[in-house]
């Protein structure tokens, strides 16, 4: 009883400590620190976060304390002293609890249960190896391995982000691999008889949950693109025959195997080969068979918690995703009318499009195309943004509100798997339409314009990419202020917006109004297009790094200088 008593109190311990922990690096751990100041302020809200989260650690340490002492100490009693009765009926119940846990809540539950018993394990180990060790740096260890777990376990349960980590999650695989692997071994040479015979039957429940876990993870790292939905469309076909069946004659199945398993090699003088003669050849120490045996089990364990996992980290992650899609065919659909209407008016109104011309040469200017080469990626990028400041000063009608939309009735992983995938095969064919009626639209207002030294082509695709900024900023309705540039407005938007995006990006204030001044336009001066142009071209930069940028300021992780001179900058001569 004492032993029990000292592990619920280092469990409340654990508990405890691990809550300051989590408060303090979620009150200050990704707060930005530059200068003493921050310093200090982060340092402060430490402390706050250690305090807040030692109080709630406690609150919850002591309850840990009080279930330990009544539901879990029990029933490791009652096994010692032969109550078999009591201690199968309290196991039955918690097997109950952990399974609705895993059902509801697998993306939180399963990692933080894998946790516990990996986690566990580990400290177990450490508690053999220096606990009994006359210096205190090594006593230590177990308690420090005991918080470690607990702040994971907490982190998990809470945020549930140790599986966003892409590239740890798989080290967190193998490590636990590793231990089960160590745990097995572990158990088949004990001492007691009934810990060697439960040794396979842990080891396969950890292999199985362990490959669920690796289920949830995947849940989360693929981005769940089209080629991506095909194959697991094919997977989830292929193993329907086994998924389909209720995940009850599954358990079932489980068992019989384990217990038949746990039955020879506890008692093989009464339940070996002469009794029953299949189990005694899978279990009289043939290992080739026995490996059979063990992954017939790890087979069974994933196919009951497969369905759980997969209708809910799965099914959820399909939710999102197929609401995306739904809202891209919507937005494209609306792109779609937005150009058939520029086409129908600039075919009824040829002459009205002459002022797009100055925004094709000042592209082109800018970001010059050489003889026989495509246009180049940054004239396609500056294009864009110009057609967004125009936007800007035509005040758009603002985008139609998105419903929220819904996979249909309650289906099942596949059913979900097979919506989103006609989806995705709707917002494809929707695309190529909208982009059908783009070309139609930027060709129809390029065979209005006469630009010498410039190819139709390389027109066309400046228009393309301007319609393209400015239909996605909201329904087109007023055609007719749709091609008439007021350069002066146009530079005010241009300014507003671009210093905007740079704040944004954590660009220095003063490093941007030393580089483009401060948007005042001074007494008898009059903006040009090409410094509207310029303000594009930074725009874009700070939305895609890698363009070539001279003169532009940069944001901080963008390397280069803040600012500097060079034909591309300008715009700081405005006061």
């Amino acid at each position: 009883m004492g032993e029990s008593a000292d592990v619920g109190a280092d469990l409340g311990l654990y508990v405890t400590c691990a809550g300051g922990l989590l408060g303090a690096w979620h009150a200050a751990g990704r707060r930005e620190v530059d200068g003493f100041g921050d310093a200090a302020l982060a340092v402060l809200a430490a402390v706050a976060g250690a305090f807040a989260g030692l109080l709630l650690g406690l609150l919850i340490g002591v309850a840990v304390v009080v279930i330990h002492t009544v539901a879990v100490a029990p029933v490791a009693g009652w096994w010692r002293h032969r109550r078999f009765g009591r201690a199968a009926l309290a196991v039955v119940a918690w097997t109950v609890v952990i399974t609705a846990l895993l059902w509801w809540w697998p993306d939180r539950f399963l990692p933080a249960g894998l946790i516990v018993g990996f986690g566990g394990w580990s400290v177990f180990l450490a508690r053999r190896r220096f606990g009994e060790s006359a210096h205190l740096g090594a006593q230590a260890v177990p308690h420090l391995g005991g918080v470690a777990v607990a702040t994971l376990v907490g982190e998990q349960l809470v945020f549930g982000n140790l599986l966003s980590a892409t590239y740890v999650a798989p080290l967190l695989f193998a490590i636990a691999g590793w231990l089960s692997w160590c745990g097995w071994r572990a158990m088949r040479t004990a001492r007691r008889v009934t810990v060697r015979a439960a040794a396979d039957i842990v080891w396969s429940i950890q292999l199985g949950l362990l490959l669920s876990l690796v289920l949830v993870w995947l849940a989360g790292v693929l981005s769940l693109s089209p080629t991506q939905v095909t194959t697991i469309r094919v997977v989830l076909e292929r193993t329907q025959a086994l998924t389909g069946v209720h995940w009850a004659y599954w358990l079932t199945a489980y068992t019989v195997l384990a217990l038949s398993t746990f039955l020879v090699l506890r008692w093989p003088q009464r339940f070996g080969e002469t009794r029953l003669p299949v189990l005694g050849m899978l279990n009289t120490g043939k290992r080739t068979l026995a490996g059979i045996n063990i992954g017939l089990m790890v087979a069974l364990v994933f196919t009951i918690t497969a369905v759980p996992v997969s209708e809910g980290a799965w099914k959820r992650q399909v939710e999102d995703r197929y609401a995306l899609e739904t809202r891209h065919v919507q937005h494209a659909e609306g792109e779609e009318a937005a150009y058939e209407q520029i086409h129908q008016y600039v075919t009824t109104n040829r002459r009205v499009t002459a002022e797009l011309k100055p925004v094709v040469v000042a592209v082109q200017e800018a970001a010059p195309a050489e003889p026989g080469q495509p246009v180049p990626e940054i004239a396609l990028g500056i294009a864009p943004q110009l057609g967004r400041f125009q936007a800007a000063t035509l005040r758009l009608g603002d985008p139609l509100p998105v419903p929220v939309t819904v996979l249909p009735g309650d289906p099942d992983v596949s059913e979900a798997f097979a919506a989103l995938d006609e989806a995705q095969q709707a917002r494809s064919q929707q695309e190529a339409r909208t982009d059908r009626f783009t070309d139609a639209a930027a060709a129809a207002i390029a065979s209005t314009l006469d630009i010498p030294d410039v190819g139709r082509n390389e027109v066309v695709h400046i228009l393309k990419a301007y319609l393209g900024g400015l239909v996605e900023e909201g329904p087109v309705r007023d055609m007719a202020r749709l091609v008439s540039v007021d350069v002066p407005a146009l530079y005010d938007a241009a300014y507003d917006l671009a210093r905007r995006a740079a704040i944004r990006a954590g660009v220095d204030v003063w490093a941007f109004n030393a580089a483009y001044g401060l948007g005042l336009t001074m007494p008898g001066e009059t903006p040009q297009l090409s410094e509207v142009v310029i303000l594009a071209r930074q725009t874009h930069h700070l939305a895609d790094s890698s363009s070539p940028c001279p003169g532009c300021v940069h944001p901080p992780d963008g390397g280069g200088t803040q600012h500097g001179g060079g034909t591309s900058g300008g715009g700081g001569r405005r006061g």
